[in-house]
């Protein structure tokens, strides 16, 4: 695989990733660093960058640039946000960096902006048509999509530093979260196509310090199961919840929430009031949180121009190919037999399982990555594949379906499935998930071992059900007595799942 390394430089921070990606768009980050620098706050009374700020911005890009050498990464890309314009020096800031560290800084448009954070984000959540806002220190950027389309799009001057400044010399914390929701709700109603939009057609999609910071909250105060930042479903209730709780805190800037963001209690807050605003003005339900965003698109950008022009349609193959194509070939190519064993055996044995399509999507992934545990080590891999699958960066799947997927690889052996530990995520499945999860657990277990020597001398399985047993026939390329072995030492499982007897022939 080929290294790139990616630097964004915005007014609030300079971002550095290491991505590994092969010719056929698949990528991972193997590497992430993030230094809080405000580059464009405590100007000079000329609106120029202070000597103090542009040094420390300066030996932040140096640090940067020994990690490129050290990974002996050659195509380094650095980006700097159009919100930089506001400093009467930029250019020569640019010179600065190119003079010092050797780096040439591309300045973005608004525009090119806009459109990496819609690449970024589509390309990660499976949202046909919705609108995404993404909220920095010192601007906002929103935009609405329709499938494969940009409709409309807009930059705001307002971020979460301008709108803490309304903070000042106001004695009470819930008068100021008024002032300040009020205040962006203002900005956001001079947006006239953001008033015309079809709350029930559209969803919304949030990304950026200011919604993580306020999904971690939410997922704190609810207890919720798993920590996952992506995809997360913040509800307007839960929001309220963050809403109120924020609301009666003593802000002070020198202050943190401990535990949730690294910013200053009073642009967290202001961050808060802003989502508030959101709702109000899109009067959505809900808002899916997004952890990819401006890095990813800047990523499929250098990387494949087809992310760029036509973005993934099959988000669950996308994911799992990009972190397949991490591993060795023989892995790749065992993971995706396995997985394509799985489907001919859920169509197969239909009449039996009787589940509904939606949950291919979990066997999908519980097929594919179903022995990642090894990866960690052999020992006990189901129960290492469970805490894999769990933490993997899977796109286009619930955090629900992301649970399933985990106990499927955890329970090969349906022996070692735990309900205590299946208890503690009762939030998020449903009444019908704990038998749908046994039986396509067998169905893993079945593919697995009809590519047990990961030849792919299976090709094809036939299914004839006939009173109180299955009867799976093999179509073989060559010798594969030690596939039919394996799969039947799991004739125990399926006769307790199935109630049938299971013979491979």
């Amino acid at each position: 695989m080929e290294k790139i390394a990616i630097i964004n430089i915005e007014s609030s921070k300079i971002d550095f990733s290491i991505v590994h990606y092969n010719q056929n768009g698949n990528f991972t980050v193997t590497e992430e660093m993030s230094e809080p620098i405000r580059i464009i706050e405590d100007l000079d009374g000329d609106g120029m960058l202070k000597t103090s700020k542009s040094n420390e911005a300066l030996s932040v890009l140096k640090m940067y640039k020994v990690l490129c050498d050290v990974n002996k990464i050659t195509n380094i890309v650095a980006y700097m946000s159009n919100s930089i314009k506001n400093l009467k020096n930029y250019r020569s800031f640019i010179e600065e960096i190119y003079n010092s560290v050797g780096l040439k800084v591309k300045l973005l448009s608004p525009e090119e902006e806009i459109s990496a954070l819609y690449s970024g984000v589509v390309n990660a959540i499976d949202m046909p048509k919705g609108v995404i806002v993404m909220i920095c220190g010192s601007s906002t950027k929103i935009l609405q999509y329709n499938r494969r389309n940009i409709l409309n799009q807009a930059v705001l001057p307002f971020g979460t530093y301008e709108i803490a400044g309304l903070m000042e010399g106001v004695s009470s914390t819930q008068t100021a979260c008024e002032i300040m929701t009020n205040k962006f709700k203002e900005e956001l109603l001079k947006i006239d196509w953001l008033k015309t939009i079809d709350q029930e057609e559209y969803g919304f999609v949030g990304t950026g310090n200011a919604f993580l910071n306020v999904g971690a909250l939410s997922r704190k105060i609810r207890k919720y199961p798993v920590d996952l930042a992506h995809n997360y479903i913040l509800s307007s209730d839960n929001f309220q919840s963050v809403y109120d709780l924020v609301k009666t805190l003593e802000i002070d800037k020198t202050k943190k929430i401990k535990g949730v963001s690294n910013d200053r209690a009073d642009i967290f807050a202001s961050g808060v009031c802003m989502i508030k605003a959101l709702f109000e003005v899109l009067c959505q339900d809900s808002c899916v949180i997004s952890t990819k965003g401006l890095k990813e698109g800047f990523i499929c950008s250098n990387i494949s121009n087809s992310l760029l022009d036509k973005p993934v349609t099959d988000l669950i193959g996308f994911s799992l190919d990009n972190i397949e194509s991490y591993y060795d070939l023989e892995d790749m190519v065992n993971a995706k037999q396995v997985g394509n064993l799985a489907l001919v055996l859920f169509r197969q044995l239909k009449v039996l399982h009787k589940l509904p399509r939606n949950y291919i999507k979990v066997l999908r992934i519980a097929s594919i990555l179903h022995d990642c545990g090894r990866r960690i080590r052999f020992v006990d891999h189901e129960k290492n594949s469970f805490h894999v699958v769990l933490n993997s960066d899977l796109l286009g799947v619930s955090h629900r379906e992301i649970i399933l997927a985990a106990f499927i690889c955890s329970s090969q052996n349906l022996n070692d499935f735990s309900l205590a530990e299946w208890i503690k995520y009762k939030e998020l499945l449903l009444d019908e998930d704990l038998e749908a999860m046994r039986k396509l657990a067998v169905i893993v277990k079945l593919a697995e071992a009809l590519d047990k020597t990961k030849r792919s001398v299976v090709q094809d399985v036939s299914c004839d059900i006939l009173g109180d047993s299955v009867i799976m026939k093999t179509i073989i390329t060559m010798e594969a007595n030690i596939e039919i072995r394996e799969a039947s030492k799991a004739a125990q499982d399926f006769k307790k799942v199935y109630k049938k007897a299971l013979e491979v022939l």
